[in-house]
């Protein structure tokens, strides 16, 4: 009888350590609720396809939080903006039109080391394999979206601000310092470092002018699906053409250390693109 009484004391006791560890665990887990980023009479975002959609997707989702958490002032945030660009469009990860400029976001989820300057056609980035990979440079990249998004609103390119944003799984080395309408920086420090600038800045706007100026974005981020398959293939015809993306220079097919073959721009090394040939 005894026996009997100590093995349910031992199922009770085990019973409850069990219970407390589940507690435990549960109150260590965070559940985040999702922010919403669609009106009603939004449809509904697809799904990112590749793994480089899904990266790129999840850097504009943090930078997105960073700024709703971190930012002051009046402001409207949108995401995904596709912009009228002589026969196709340009899309912007994301646009912040705050009362003291609008600022306009190029996301990059890269790891390894990234580097380069204000000028130069591409960046680099080495891969944590060590292997480098030059990329087309994100200050040119944005200010071409600069660029068309002023000729759309009509306002003028002074009042944009470039934030170019990298993972914080990646580290710069050797990248220009942030100015006045430059910002380049990393997603711990976003937060921080758009304070410091919008601190800088004098007010430009007003409730009225910002609800005006997103009146116009709004239908960029709402556009029909024909749009944005015709922007994906018009990056897939450049990537598959043999044209240079990045220069417009005509691709030269070369002969690689071990026998492979690749295309290489025709204007290196003024430009150093390169395509392997699968």
């Amino acid at each position: 009888m005894e026996m009997i009484r100590s093995a349910e004391i031992r199922n009770a006791f085990f019973c409850l350590l069990w219970l407390a560890l589940i507690i435990y665990a549960l109150r260590k887990i965070k559940i985040r609720r999702p922010r919403a980023w669609r009106s009603p009479e939004e449809p509904l975002e697809e799904e990112p396809r590749s793994r480089a959609e899904q990266l790129g997707k999840r850097g504009e989702d943090v930078i997105a939080d960073i700024l709703y958490d971190t930012v002051t002032g009046t402001f409207a945030l949108f995401r995904n903006v596709y912009v009228p660009k002589g026969d196709g469009t340009a899309e912007i990860d994301l646009v912040m039109v705050h009362e003291k400029g609008i600022f306009v976001f190029e996301s990059k989820n890269y790891n390894g080391v990234i580097s380069g300057s204000m000028d130069a056609l591409n960046w680099v980035h080495i891969h944590p394999n060590r292997k480098r990979y030059p990329f087309y440079n994100p200050i040119r990249q944005n200010r071409n979206h600069i660029r068309a998004l002023s000729r759309y609103l009509k306002i003028p390119e002074k009042n944009f601000v470039s934030c170019v944003v990298f993972a914080k799984r990646c580290k710069l080395e050797r990248v220009p310092e942030n100015t006045r309408s430059v910002v380049i920086t990393q997603t711990p420090r976003l937060g921080e470092t758009l304070q410091d600038t919008l601190s800088a800045f004098p007010p430009l706007y007003g409730a009225r002018e910002i609800r005006s100026i997103s009146n116009r974005l709004l239908p960029l981020t709402n556009v029909d699906p024909s749009i944005k398959e015709k922007h994906i293939q018009d990056i897939r015809n450049v990537q598959e053409s043999k044209i240079c993306p990045w220069c417009g220079s005509p691709l030269v097919l070369r002969e690689g250390r071990y026998g492979s073959f690749f295309w290489d721009c025709g204007s290196y090394p003024r430009c150093k693109f390169t395509r392997r040939i699968l």
